[in-house]
């Protein structure tokens, strides 16, 4: 199984992932767009056991984002990493952070319903108002 890895800009805290993502898309979410200054976020969704937190624990920020979900970056460079969805068992990754690719790319856009109003969608990938239901 292909390992991926990931840290963040100034290389405190690294992970690794197992290539083994179950979703991934561009959120367009308001909290996306504000945590990472950028009209979407692509992310992947892996189950929590194919996730592991390599080095730099102690220099993670937690945020509760809202009651389902906790994001985490670096308290030092601000580099948004991950969010991790404890009801689900899943961790968005910001695949931004991943030094290799993933083998799931994009499959859609979702909460489109709170883009920018000024930013376009051009690709042909589905749109979702919200979440895309499994």
């Amino acid at each position: 199984m292909k390992k991926i890895h990931g840290s963040c800009l100034c290389g405190r805290i690294q992970f690794s992932v197992d290539d083994q993502f179950a979703y991934a898309g561009y959120c367009h979410c308001s909290m996306c767009r504000k945590a990472s200054g950028a009209t979407a976020s692509a992310i992947g969704g892996v189950s929590e056991e194919h996730f592991t937190l390599v080095t730099g624990e102690e220099h993670l920020h937690r945020y509760q984002r809202s009651e389902a979900s906790i994001s985490y970056s670096c308290a030092h460079c601000a580099s948004t990493l991950y969010g991790s969805k404890p009801d689900t068992g899943m961790i968005h990754v910001r695949y931004g952070v991943l030094d290799q690719s993933p083998t799931l790319t994009p499959q859609a856009h979702m909460h489109v319903g709170s883009k920018a109003d000024w930013y376009q969608i051009t690709d042909e990938l589905p749109q979702f108002e919200g979440f895309p239901s499994p």
